[in-house]
């Protein structure tokens, strides 16, 4: 992620104690990041007691958390601000508890650059600084009453953000390319000698005539057309 989405994420710090009468969990589905892509969690209007922790499925999966008590960015009235920013592929579980004594309302969701890359996501993508958009995932209202709550969600961060290939994008491995291209160029080419043997021998008996050869050229320029499209598409390059 650029350094602008990280100039979006400028800190303020305050906290406060609160007598806790109840205690809530709150539990969402996998989130799975294209790479460089991050969550977050937006609570409106900001909470107390903000905490939060992340548990790697693995220990050498490493992250960064960033915690902000009220940013002011997505909106006027200010909101707490949950960040973990996974440094590499890996499932972590984020775990989040916080206290509000008013109603409030969570936002989970994904920090990216490029939010066309999560078209099964009907949020509706929110600015947070130049080319930086927020994309909730889930947008839920609470009662606060001085109440704990507890957020859990597993974040699984993809190594690559490609599309899986289709049918007509599949590659040959190089040498089965290879060797698939010469057969195409083999076939073509003994087509096209035929046709200029028999039109040469035609033309030494008079028989040959001017269509004849304008046909045997059009026939050699398609087959070098041919050739260069099978390149393009088996991948064969001679560089």
């Amino acid at each position: 992620m650029s350094s602008q989405a990280a100039a979006a994420l400028s800190t303020a710090n305050s906290a406060s104690l609160f007598k806790i009468k109840n205690s809530i969990d709150i539990s969402f589905a996998s989130v799975k990041l294209n790479y460089g892509d991050y969550v977050a969690m937006f609570l409106t209007p900001p909470v107390y007691d903000l905490q939060a922790t992340v548990l790697p499925y693995n220990l050498s999966e490493t992250y960064d958390l960033h915690l902000i008590a009220n940013y002011t960015q997505l909106n006027s009235a200010g909101s707490s601000l949950v960040v973990m920013i996974p440094s590499g592929p890996g499932t972590y579980n984020l775990s989040v508890t916080f206290v509000s004594r008013v109603p409030f309302v969570l936002q989970y969701g994904i920090v990216t650059q490029n939010y066309t890359a999560y078209p099964h996501l009907a949020g509706t993508p929110v600015p947070l600084a130049s080319g930086v958009w927020f994309l909730p995932i889930v947008t839920e209202s609470y009662q606060g009453n001085y109440t704990a709550y507890t957020f859990t969600s597993s974040v699984i961060e993809l190594s690559d953000a490609k599309p899986v290939p289709s049918v007509f994008s599949f590659k040959f491995p190089s040498v089965v390319s290879l060797a698939i291209f010469l057969a195409i160029s083999a076939l073509l080419l003994y087509v096209d000698a035929f046709a200029v043997s028999d039109t040469y021998w035609k033309e030494k008996s008079q028989e040959a005539s001017r269509k004849r050869w304008i046909g045997v050229i059009l026939l050699l320029l398609f087959t070098l057309f041919i050739i260069y499209w099978s390149m393009g598409l088996l991948g064969v390059k001679f560089t």
